[in-house]
């Protein structure tokens, strides 16, 4: 989609960071170009907020894409599978804030299940696209960090748990 054609929307999201008195100043202008967020007086979370959102993008849309190739090989072309991958989607978004909760104080109590039960369930995702001839790439990746955090001891905390993982520069 041409995000160009959003300008001007309220579904145009308008990131600024800096002085406030710059924001306060240009606001008028901004909120003609779209729904407008200050960041705060540093000018870096702006450019950054865009590049997370980036990897929320693609992260998004190369799980859509995982799974549009394990149900053609069933049949099932894209636009069948479309409102549920949105279903699925909005499910997961609603447990951010819950998630968020955990990351930010440190404790990731198994509420929903053990990070253990999900690494099953990936080698599962992983055994599947194999068996179907479709690249387990992208579940091989997930599957290594929840390995890693696993063999750190945190195998019967919750998902978000993985953060540490996240946060560990890699070499290879």
């Amino acid at each position: 989609m041409d995000s160009s054609r959003l300008t001007g929307t309220a579904e145009a999201v308008i990131l600024h960071s800096g002085p406030r008195s710059d924001f306060e100043a240009h606001k008028s202008t901004l909120d003609a170009l779209g729904t407008v967020a200050h960041l705060g007086a540093d000018h870096g979370p702006a450019s950054l907020y865009d590049v997370v959102g980036l990897a929320m993008m693609w992260s998004v849309l190369n799980a859509w894409l995982q799974g549009t190739v394990l149900l053609r090989t069933a049949g099932v072309d894209a636009a069948t599978y479309a409102p549920f991958a949105r279903r699925i989607a909005a499910g997961v978004a609603a447990w951010l804030p819950g998630y968020a909760e955990q990351i930010d104080s440190g404790s990731f109590p198994a509420e929903v299940s053990p990070l253990e039960t999900d690494a099953r369930a990936m080698t599962h995702l992983i055994e599947e696209s194999e068996a179907l001839g479709v690249s387990a790439e992208l579940p091989k990746l997930i599957k290594a960090m929840a390995a890693r955090s696993i063999a750190a001891g945190h195998g019967g905390e919750q998902y978000p748990v993985l953060i540490k993982e996240f946060g560990k520069p890699r070499d290879d």
